[in-house]
């Protein structure tokens, strides 16, 4: 292995950070592909989950961010083929491999790729996909620490396959503290519900609540998603989306004013009532609500929420 000693330590230093996170999932894959961003210098990452016939991006930074919770065939990409060969793989050129799935590619904007598989109790279950703006030659650096981090997160992923068929599903979608869907389902849902509205031309709407400088608010998380739920209608979807933020994806707005007003209820129905170590007017000072709708506000997935953010 030549990667040199001042790497290795913050390699060491990562690994120890993710075996802290424990059954976080989201949070490890997180973790992981970001750290392997800070030491090869890539302008984004991602890791894909491979979900039946699909690989589902289940984190993303970077230039990649944009994408969170998008869902593409596995057939005749390149990390389908990094699955299935349990090898690493390395695109210096997206424009010129015949081996990737180049709208795709375009639709990121990435150039230049490195891939490498997350392998649990034998098996190929996602893979990491560290890529660059501009196409590049690579040295055996950027494989090794890629494949460094991601076989730790593979490993604590191992560990939730093996306690049921359903755990590691769950782990990866699902925020404990809050018991609402996490960052990750949050936009996995928000870009299917898009892609629907889109081919109907239809209507999407999207809130954000924001809980500012509240010192119990992790105590208090379960019942502020308890109360943002009450004021749901069948077909949205709540999520924790940021330490101090949730998401809700609305299904009824075929209008601005439907969406204000279900806002208006999240608002009223969250900051009702006290919160065990929060007062009334600490919560009502500290909520802070948004709304966006499409196509009248954005037209992708993180725009609607970068404009329903209050």
């Amino acid at each position: 292995m030549n990667i040199p000693s001042h790497k290795l330590l913050a390699i060491i230093d990562a690994q120890v950070q993710l075996v802290g996170l424990g059954n976080d999932l989201a949070a490890v894959m997180d973790a992981a592909s970001a750290r392997a961003v800070e030491l090869t210098g890539a302008d984004g990452a991602v890791v894909e989950l491979l979900e039946d016939d699909a690989i589902v991006y289940r984190s993303a930074n970077g230039i990649a961010e944009a994408q969170l919770g998008l869902r593409m065939p596995v057939a005749n990409s390149l990390s389908g083929r990094v699955l299935t060969s349990r090898t690493a793989a390395l695109c210096t050129d997206s424009e010129t491999d015949d081996r990737v799935n180049r709208e795709a590619c375009r639709k990121v904007g990435l150039r230049a790729m490195v891939i490498v598989p997350l392998i649990a109790g034998g098996d190929a279950i996602a893979v990491m996909k560290l890529i660059w703006k501009k196409p590049r030659e690579f040295n055996e650096h950027e494989v090794e620490i890629a494949q460094l981090l991601a076989n730790m997160a593979a490993m604590l992923m191992q560990r939730a396959t093996q306690e049921g068929p359903n755990v590691l599903k769950q782990r990866l979608t699902l925020d404990e503290a809050s018991g609402t869907a996490n960052r990750s389902f949050f936009y996995e849902q928000l870009q299917a519900k898009l892609a629907t509205a889109q081919a109907s031309k239809g209507h999407l709407g999207v809130a954000v609540v924001r809980i500012n400088g509240i010192a119990a608010l992790t105590e208090a998380l379960a019942d502020i998603s308890r109360r943002i739920e009450r004021e749901c209608r069948a077909g949205d979807l709540v999520a924790r989306i940021g330490h101090d933020e949730f998401g809700v994806i609305l299904n009824m707005a075929s209008r601005r004013s439907i969406v204000t007003s279900q806002l208006h209820r999240i608002s009223l129905s969250v900051t009702g009532e006290s919160l065990p170590g929060i007062s009334d007017a600490a919560l009502r000072a500290a909520c802070h609500t948004g709304c966006s709708l499409y196509p009248e506000d954005a037209h992708t997935a993180i725009e609607l929420v970068q404009a329903a953010r209050p």
